[in-house]
């Protein structure tokens, strides 16, 4: 094989120093079986290594047919690189082989042509688990009826309606759901719905529910708390639906609070053996939670504990391993998303028999997935553009798009285009209109609102049109010193570490704002609404943040956006740029957004759909589909 890392860096592309180690390490074990030819090891270590640099892509296994008959780790330039495969039987026998071997016990799973290392293998096996141990409804009795039905013309329209009304559906058909995901784009009241379902909940159970609310990241935890305050703040003048309010109104924290992961290690404080003390659990933004992540979170549920889980499927998948939201949605029977059991259309009925009667089906699939589907606040073109991004239609938005200036961008409804060396040539311009606000403004208050007002996207954080360039080039504009990295005066800071003594979380946005005396401090919106001082020697890491990687961008929204998709620099820069994530920048939008691309690399974006490759997909269908266990 390879004397080293080295040796096997100079034959092959894309390999990391961990791939190898991971590689020669289970090898160096397979030898004590001393069973095993030295062409079986040189096949298993590069099956191995294959598996490893799949992991490190964001996926859970590696599936032995996307290798068989390849050669991989190639590159022009290394003339006689890259690894030959051999044949899917071939290498299914010998997965097969390095699983069952006596030294690698327990290291390997095979499961049909997907091979895992353990790690992988056990969080797939306990999401499985979870959600599995949560599909049996909990019927309320008539006493719970009552009370909902009373307090539902508080929550609803109960008038007689022709359309649909899902958030309704939802909210009915989720009371007695021990695991429930409630799905839709954005403005289509996801959070609305929620807080009227917890209101129904608490009123089913007298409000002795224990109700935890959380999400993947500090900004979205903070957007999920303001977003459910508003949602109950209708109920304010009634004083018995306001205590009812107040059983449901709760400070979201982040899942790693939550769970109380160490900054530096992977125990969790909470967990099988310390559960959550909760009865039920909302968490927000779904579509972030990597496979890791959402295995230690049903590891610490009770067995009593519900779980809702809310998010769009179409954003971004998570940073690290998996896609579990959007694998859960896709293990659901399509056919019968428009469908629910005769039970479930009853229940419905009887709580509001003012809507349209459900279509039932005849299946023992569980009704626990329910998609929101008209938007309340996100219409028009923005609404029209996400559709299109969503279906992959490119050429319908790339033809839908005027071409206007890019500086059009703090007054523009809609979704239009700019073009990259248009931006170049008016970049001070373009600066200066979006963020000059900032320092014109006479008070904290303003300040914050211009901040929200305009952001800048961009894929990367390296390169002409990464993050790290942009904001460099912005600030030079905006500093009085015109240089960027000191404080002053309306300069917009992002902390990127969580700081739990000083309530500052990885994601949350501040400003530099001086304080009563003249002197200089960051300020940030508290939990009230109100702004809080912290001194800036105090400040945990942070960075410049007029402009923003558009997967820190998840949980935030922006009355407008100047979305920066330039071209690749790279091969690896162009798997970075997909459907999934212009979809997740343009729905930041709530008013306008330009888009600055040409047509081209907004094509290639939109035609390419980022797919991570895990089996949690096949063990939830059957479960789903009311067949028998799954894998």
């Amino acid at each position: 094989m390879y004397s080293g890392f080295s040796q096997c860096n100079a034959a092959l592309t894309d390999i990391e120093a961990i791939d190898f180690y991971f590689a020669q390490t289970l090898c160096d074990l397979l030898k004590q079986d001393a069973v095993f030819s030295e062409t079986d090891l040189t096949q298993a270590f590069h099956v191995l290594l294959a598996l490893s640099v799949s992991q490190r892509q964001g996926n859970a296994c590696l599936i032995l047919d996307d290798i068989a008959d390849q050669t991989l780790f190639t590159a022009p330039e290394k003339a006689g690189s890259g690894w030959l495969f051999s044949s899917l039987p071939s290498l299914l026998t010998l997965a097969g082989e390095l699983a069952a071997s006596p030294s690698l016990f327990g290291k390997l799973h095979l499961i049909d042509n997907r091979l895992y290392s353990a790690r992988y293998w056990q969080f797939e096996q306990d999401i499985k688990a979870g959600i599995a141990a949560r599909l049996s409804p909990v019927p309320l009795d008539d006493e719970q009826y009552q009370r909902v039905s009373d307090l539902w013309p508080a929550l609803f329209n109960s008038k007689p309606v022709a359309e649909q009304d899902w958030q309704q559906v939802a909210t009915a058909l989720s009371l007695n759901q021990r695991f429930a995901i409630i799905s839709g784009g954005p403005g289509t009241g996801k959070t609305y719905t929620i807080a009227r379902l917890l209101m129904a909940m608490q009123s089913a159970w007298n409000g002795e529910l224990s109700i935890m609310l959380t999400a993947p990241t500090g900004k979205a935890a903070q957007r999920l708390s303001e977003s459910i305050d508003a949602a109950l703040s209708t109920f304010m003048g009634n004083e018995p639906l306001a205590r009812l309010g107040d059983k449901v109104r709760q400070q979201a924290m982040t899942l790693h609070r939550l769970l109380g992961m160490p900054r530096w290690g992977i125990n969790c404080r909470v967990n099988a053996d310390r559960p959550l003390n909760a009865d039920v659990v909302v968490v927000d933004e779904s579509s972030m939670i990597d496979l890791a992540l959402m295995a230690r979170l049903f590891r610490a549920l009770s067995p009593d504990t519900r779980i809702i889980l809310v998010g769009d499927p179409n954003q971004l998948p998570s940073v690290e391993a998996g896609n579990v939201l959007g694998d859960i949605l896709a293990a659901i029977d399509k056919s019968a998303c428009d469908t629910v059991s005769a039970s479930a259309a009853a229940q419905c009925a009887k709580l509001c028999p003012h809507l349209p009667a459900l279509n039932t089906n005849e299946s023992d699939s569980p009704d626990c997935h329910f998609t929101l589907i008209n938007a309340q606040r996100f219409g028009g073109d923005l609404a029209e553009a996400a559709s299109a991004i969503s279906a992959g239609d490119a050429q319908t938005l790339v033809e839908s798009l005027e071409v206007v200036k890019p500086q059009s961008v703090v007054n523009l409804e809609g979704v239009s285009r700019c073009e990259p060396q248009s931006l170049e040539k008016q970049f001070a311009q373009t600066a200066k209109a979006c963020f000059e606000p900032i320092n014109q403004a006479g008070s904290l208050s303003e300040a914050m609102q211009a901040l929200q007002n305009v952001r800048w996207l961009t894929p990367f954080r390296q390169g002409e049109f990464g993050a790290i360039a942009l904001n460099e080039r912005i600030e030079t504009l905006m500093s009085p010193t015109g240089s960027a990295g000191q404080f002053y005066r309306g300069k917009p800071i992002m902390v990127v570490e969580n700081h739990y003594s000083l309530r500052l979380f990885n994601g949350d946005v501040g400003i530099v704002w001086p304080a009563a005396n003249g002197q200089l401090k960051a300020w940030f919106v508290g939990d009230n609404g109100a702004f809080r001082a912290v001194p800036l020697t105090r400040l945990p890491r942070f960075e410049t943040v007029y402009a923003m990687t558009i997967h820190k961008s998840q949980g935030s929204e922006f009355a407008q956006l100047l979305l920066c998709l330039p071209e690749p620099p790279s091969k690896q820069a162009a798997a970075i740029c997909t459907r999934e994530l212009v979809y997740t920048g343009l729905t930041r939008a709530k008013r306008g957004c330009v888009i600055m691309a040409e047509p081209s690399t907004l094509r290639s974006a939109v035609a390419l759909q980022q797919r991570r490759k895990t089996g949690v997909k096949q063990a939830l269908a059957p479960l789903f589909n009311g067949l028998s266990d799954g894998v």
